[in-house]
């Protein structure tokens, strides 16, 4: 479909309330590793690098269960869940840190792109993540210690805030670190809430 020069600039006279309506707010938008695996995720992405341009300060959580999958069925590991939530031994934690550790890559490749006569040509995108996420041990629950699965315990408000203050996009991982040093395999959906709750999002 062509669109012509006078509906463009229908279409920014239309959006233009909106994109007032939102320059500087702060949006956490959450997806699955599932997202990730379809070839329309370049889309979104394209999509979230828009938004940036536009002044929303982006925080983005993903997920991994599908690439942990992977992982687990090719070391031989039997999955264990209980009451749907991961069962995370030292073994599923390396699995853990090696699929969170290739779709935060991934995701940070795909909003580096530049090339022309793509949606991101001439963008400059800085993507930001670390150790931005508190965690705490899930525990034992009915009998069953879930050992390296975690629950998060706090967001580092400040930090995510300095990161967004600089215009950087903040990448989550659902993964958290204790005070410790121990490194929990968290629920993205739990990460995303605290966040967006913790932001004011």
């Amino acid at each position: 479909m062509v669109v012509s020069h006078i509906d463009s600039v229908k279409i920014i006279r239309n959006s233009a309330p909106y994109i007032n309506a939102h320059r500087g707010k702060t949006f956490v938008l959450m997806f699955g590793g599932e997202a990730i695996e379809e070839a329309n995720f370049a889309n979104i992405i394209h999509d979230i690098a828009l938004l940036n341009s536009l002044g929303v300060r982006l925080v983005l959580v993903h997920g991994a269960r599908p690439q942990i999958d992977q992982r687990v069925a090719i070391r031989n590991l039997p999955p264990r869940f209980h009451q749907d939530i991961r069962i995370t031994d030292k073994q599923t934690l390396e699995c853990v840190k090696d699929a969170a550790g290739s779709l935060r890559a991934q995701v940070e490749a795909l909003l580096t792109m530049g090339l022309a006569n793509s949606p991101m040509h001439g963008s400059h995108i800085r993507v930001c993540s670390g150790n931005l996420v508190v965690a705490m041990p899930v525990g034992v629950r009915d009998g069953v210690d879930f050992e390296n699965t975690g629950l998060v315990r706090r967001i580092d408000v400040d930090g995510i805030n300095d990161h967004l203050h600089d215009g950087s996009i903040v990448l989550l991982s659902p993964m958290g670190y204790s005070a410790t040093g121990e490194v929990f395999n968290l629920s993205h959906e739990d990460v995303a809430t605290k966040a967006a709750i913790a932001l004011h999002a």
